[in-house]
């Protein structure tokens, strides 16, 4: 009897205080996930030839709207929020940041005015959406994301999609609300070195009070994108852009389209394009980096710089790229694609132009880019 009651006062002691107290410590650290699970984010502002005599005011504004941007993801995912609401907010920023080449700030087409593509993706589901060619809508990510909440469609476009987007609540704006004097400039620039005849204004009227001209350079900023892993272990990616200077109007290129611009998938990765969106197109490579991973078993390092350096041709573009462990991947063909990313673990960095092909899957290696 004796031994039979140490043996229970034992046991009473095991669980008061060993088991009791570890199942206590699982369930606040599965509470706060920041504390315990991974998470990572990673942007761009968009691929291309940057120039490194930039004025340093100028860069450090793409330097602080980048890290202003990062700083919306980093605290949704912190919190424990979700990969999707974090890439829809950074990108959010990035389209109200008339330097990139998405939003505010977005290119000309080449009869004088702005049409705007974008798209999101949910890694966990594999349900997205995007719309191409919308003129009214003030940020194009969110008219993305209620197409893909809509599930009904995946794509739409044109002026169906501007309505479509504004009796859901997306905010509308007049063309006006795009404009900068520095893509004005560029629009001319490029269809004169195109031997084509620019429009005389643009197909608005321009504020007289309008005074946007950020940088006072032309060729500046691109297509935006986000992707990111949140602490509940499920990817998202985004992308927006304005599309390409001087292009035919109705064009739409890869922004828009899941598995060219835009891919995301909880078995591999979340992945966001910049560049030339047709050959993004032609080779599907937002999806490519995904399948290589999937049935090839590569990493998302090797399968993003296949992408790159084997499909498509040196000056197409970039590629950001998060896979399900947290490994980071930016890289680009191009003289530059400033770009920021930012992971659970402490690491934070931002880039311009160091390092166009690199992976934030390691040693960091970013840590001295400027």
């Amino acid at each position: 009897m004796n031994l039979h009651r140490r043996c229970v006062s034992l046991l009473i002691h095991i669980w008061l205080f060993v088991i009791m107290p570890a199942s206590i410590n699982a369930q606040n650290a599965q509470s706060d996930p920041s504390q315990h699970a991974t998470w990572a984010i990673a942007l761009h502002g968009g691929a291309g030839s940057l120039p490194k005599d930039l004025p340093a005011e100028v860069v450090a504004r793409y330097r602080d709207g980048l890290r202003a941007a990062l700083d919306r993801g980093i605290a949704i995912l912190k919190s424990g929020g979700t990969s999707l609401d974090a890439v829809n907010a950074t990108v959010n920023a990035l389209e109200d940041n008339p330097l990139f080449n998405a939003g505010r700030g977005a290119v000309f087409n080449s009869a004088g005015y702005h049409e705007l593509d974008a798209s999101i993706m949910d890694g966990a589901t594999l349900e997205g959406g995007g719309v191409a060619g919308v003129k009214q809508i003030k940020n194009p990510i969110n008219a993305a994301r209620l197409v893909m909440e809509d599930r009904y469609h995946v794509l739409m476009a044109g002026d169906d999609a501007d309505t479509f987007a504004a009796d859901r609540g997306c905010a509308t704006v007049d063309q006006p609300y795009f404009y900068t004097e520095r893509r004005w400039k560029q629009l001319i620039k490029t269809m004169s070195s195109m031997d084509l005849e620019p429009p005389t204004s643009p197909a608005y009227e321009v504020p007289s009070d309008q005074n946007l001209n950020d940088s006072g350079e032309a060729d500046t900023g691109e297509t935006v994108g986000c992707v990111a892993l949140d602490s509940h272990g499920n990817l998202a990616a985004a992308t927006s852009t304005g599309g390409r200077t001087a292009k035919r109007y109705g064009r739409v290129g890869d922004s828009p389209i899941l598995g060219a611009g835009t891919y995301a998938n909880n078995k591999t990765a979340a992945v966001s394009g910049t560049g030339i969106g047709e050959e993004f197109i032609r080779h599907s490579i937002a999806a490519r980096v995904g399948m290589r991973m999937e049935l090839a078993g590569e990493s998302v390092e090797a399968a993003c710089r296949n992408c790159l350096e084997e499909v498509l041709r040196p000056g197409d573009g970039g590629l950001i790229a998060v896979d399900r462990t947290g490994k980071i991947f930016l890289g680009t063909n191009t003289p530059a694609m400033s770009r920021a990313w930012a992971h659970s673990d402490g690491r934070l960095e931002i880039a311009i132009w160091e390092s166009p092909l690199d992976t934030a899957s390691g040693t960091g290696n970013e840590a001295n880019s400027r």
